[in-house]
C-alpha cells in the first residue's frame, strides 16, 4: 500500500530526526545489485519527531547524499521516501459488502479512529479479507501537511516523489520473504520489532499484509545518551560502549551494562503486551512464528535471547538481503564497520591511576545494515512492482 504513485527504480532516502540514509538497487540479470549507498548525520533540531524545522538546511543535506554517496552513484531524480511512523495511521476496520461507496465507507471509518479530520489526510486502503457480510479494510493515512512538507522538500532537493508510504510497509517489503512477488512458500506472522535512534516500533505481519503497528518511546539515542552521561564519556565513546556490551541481567553488571538492559526490559515487557494484544484480538489469524529485529538496537548482544526467552517465539535479527538473488557476502560487505576502544574509562576512579598502566584497546567489528532496513525497503519497491 503507498500513499502516492509507484516507481520502477527509486532512490530509497530514510530521512530521520538524526540522519538521512540512501540506498539505489539495479537490476543484473536476475540479481539485484547495490548501485548507490550513503548516510550522513544530521545535528539536532532540523527535523524533530518527523516533522520539518529547517528545510533549507535539510535540503542541503540530501543534495550533497545524492551527489556523493558513500558508495557508487545515484541515477535518476525519483525518490522513494517514508514518513516517520509517529505521523502515520495504519488501521484494519470492517466496512459493509453492500451499500454506500467503498470510499465513502472507508473515510467515514477513519474519522472514527484518527484523531485529524479527514479532509485534513492523505489516505490508502485495501481490502486485506472478509468477516461475514464485511470487508477487513487495511486503512493508511498521513496528515496532508506534513506529506506536502517533505513533497516540498523533494523538489527543493531537485527531486520527485515516485512513493510516499508508512515505515512498517518499507520494512516487511525488506525483511520478509512473504513480500517477493516471487514467494510461493507458505504464510507465517511475523512481529517485526524495529529499535531505531529515536523511537521503537512493533509490527504484526499476516497473510501478506500489516494487521497493525504500534510505536514505542524506545529508542538507541536514549541508551547513548544515557551511557554518556553516567560514563562521563562523549557520544562517540558512548556509542561504541552500546556496542560492545549487551543485555547481561545479573548483579555484577557495570553502570553501561545496567542502562542497556534497563531499556532492554521495558522493551521485553511492551513487546509482551502487544503480543498478548494479538492473540487476543487476532486469534482467528494463528499465532506468531518469529520475531525479527532491525534497527541500530537490534545489534545488542543478547537482545534476541532475551526476547525469545520472554516470549517463547523464535527470535532473530533481520537479514536485509533475504528478498535479493545472487552473491550475498558481497552485499554484506559494504556494511561492515571496525573501530577501536579504549577501555581505561571503564574503570572505577579509585582504580583509574593503576589501570592506566594496563591500558587496553578493544578491536570491535560491527555490521550496521539492519540500520539501512526502511531505505533499502524503499528501493525495492520498484523492483518488485517492476517484476
Amino acid at each position: 500500500m503507498s500513499l502516492l504513485g509507484s516507481s520502477n527504480s527509486p532512490i530509497g532516502l530514510d530521512i530521520s530526526d538524526l540522519s538521512i540514509k540512501l540506498v539505489q538497487l539495479k537490476k543484473s540479470g536476475n540479481n539485484i545489485k547495490i548501485q548507490a549507498l550513503g548516510k550522513v548525520d544530521l545535528p539536532e533540531g532540523i527535523l524533530t519527531n518527523g516533522e520539518i524545522i529547517n528545510q533549507k538546511e535539510l535540503v542541503k543535506y540530501i543534495r550533497k547524499l545524492i551527489a556523493r554517496p558513500d558508495f557508487g552513484k545515484t541515477t535518476g531524480r525519483e525518490a522513494a521516501i517514508c514518513l516517520a511512523e509517529g505521523k502515520t495511521f495504519l488501521k484494519i476496520v470492517e466496512i459493509n459488502k453492500q451499500g454506500q461507496d467503498k470510499n465513502k465507507a472507508v473515510k467515514n471509518e477513519l474519522e472514527k479512529h484518527v484523531p485529524l479530520p479527514a479532509d485534513e489526510l492523505y489516505f490508502d486502503w485495501q481490502i486485506i479479507g472478509d468477516s461475514g457480510r464485511s470487508h477487513l479494510v487495511l486503512i493508511g493515512a498521513a496528515p496532508k501537511k506534513i506529506v506536502d512538507d517533505y513533497l516540498s522538500l523533494l523538489a527543493e532537493a531537485r527531486l520527485s516523489a515516485s512513493v510516499v508510504e508508512t515505515e512498517p510497509i518499507s520494512a516487511c517489503r525488506c525483511l520478509l520473504e512473504a513480500e517477493n512477488p516471487g514467494y510461493r512458500g507458505a504464510s507465517k506472522n511475523s512481529l517485526i520489532i524495529d529499535i531505531g535512534a529515536t523511537d521503537a516500533s512493533l509490527t504484526f505481519y499476516s497473510k501478506n499484509t500489516i494487521l497493525f503497528s504500534v510505536n514505542l518511546p524506545i529508542s538507541g539515542e536514549e541508551i547513548t545518551r544515557k551511557i554518556s552521561a553516567a560514563l562521563h564519556i562523549n557520544r562517540e565513546q558512548a556509542e561504541k560502549v552500546k556496542i560492545m556490551f549487551g543485555v547481561v541481567n545479573n548483579s555484577e553488571e557495570s553502570a553501561a551494562e545496567k542502562i542497556i538492559d534497563d531499556v532492554a526490559d521495558d522493551l521485553k515487557v511492551k513487546c509482551t503486551e502487544a503480543i498478548a494484544f494479538f492473540n487476543h484480538h487476532f486469534s482467528a489469524w494463528g499465532p506468531i512464528d518469529k520475531i525479527i529485529l532491525c534497527g541500530g538496537g537490534a545489534n545488542i548482544k543478547n537482545l534476541e535471547k532475551l526476547i525469545k526467552k520472554e516470549t517463547g517465539i523464535n527470535t532473530i535479527k533481520g537479514d536485509v538481503f533475504i528478498n535479493f538473488r545472487g552473491n550475498k557476502k558481497s552485499l554484506f560487505s559494504g556494511f561492515h564497520r571496525s573501530f577501536s576502544l579504549n577501555t581505561d574509562f571503564l574503570a572505577e576512579e579509585d582504580d583509574k591511576k593503576a589501570k592506566a598502566r594496563e591500558s587496553k584497546t578493544v578491536k570491535i567489528s560491527h555490521d550496521v545494515s539492519l540500520c539501512y532496513v526502511t531505505a533499502i525497503g524503499l528501493a525495492l519497491r520498484g523492483l518488485f512492482i517492476d517484476d
